[in-house]
């Protein structure tokens, strides 16, 4: 007659395999660009959306790690200075392990808490709870531009574009302006849209 412990391993050897759900937890790459001085993460409310994390405290975890100011203009983040794909993408991997992921199981499981003074990064899997700092999260806000759309502003033409379009520009702020094609001429300016730092306008008699 077989012992407990030799039946117990042979029913163990029948069990299927454990999934434990990590091939479901697939952050995508942070879609980075350039903006003159600023860095554009283009996907930051997609990234957000995996980890189960708030975007004001993913931009204000980065902010604080690059010692730049950062803003939401969800569903992108805006960081104040020059940064590669590269650098985002490892301080988002600082912020899974610190901020995500279980110390005990390694599962994506968690949530954040708030417990006094403290708070608590608790796994939803195992239960296991540990304590994190928490960045001070940043006030979504938009990124301020001198121009406002439907407002007319007093433009001179710097330059012509590829297309035919006056380029002027405003406090370092480029706008297009259809209608306009002389340097040097000062138009009134309708402006019709606003797109990162640069803005459209149409010509207003």
């Amino acid at each position: 007659m077989e012992s407990y412990q030799a039946l117990l391993a042979r029913a163990h050897e029948k069990l299927p395999p454990i999934r434990t759900g990590g091939e479901r937890f697939q952050v995508p790459d942070p879609d980075v660009m350039t903006d003159g001085k600023n860095t554009v993460i283009r996907n930051l409310q997609d990234i957000t959306g995996v980890l189960r994390r708030e975007p004001a405290h993913v931009i204000g975890f980065l902010a604080k790690e690059f010692g730049c100011p950062g803003v939401l203009d969800l569903p992108r983040g805006v960081l104040k200075s020059r940064l590669t794909k590269d650098q985002i993408a490892g301080r988002m991997r600082d912020y899974t392990v610190k901020y995500v992921i279980c110390s005990e199981c390694k599962r994506p499981d968690t949530h954040l808490q708030k417990e006094g003074r403290f708070t608590l990064l608790i796994c939803e899997a195992c239960g296991a709870q540990r304590p994190v700092t928490v960045r001070k999260v940043v006030t979504p806000e938009k990124p301020k531009t001198p121009v406002v759309v439907g407002e007319v502003y007093r433009l001179t033409i710097e330059d012509v574009g590829r297309r035919g379009d006056g380029v002027a520009k405003k406090e370092g702020f480029v706008i297009f302006v259809t209608g306009a094609n002389q340097r040097g001429t000062t138009v009134n300016a309708k402006v019709t849209k606003v797109l990162g730092n640069n803005a459209y306008a149409v010509v207003e008699p």
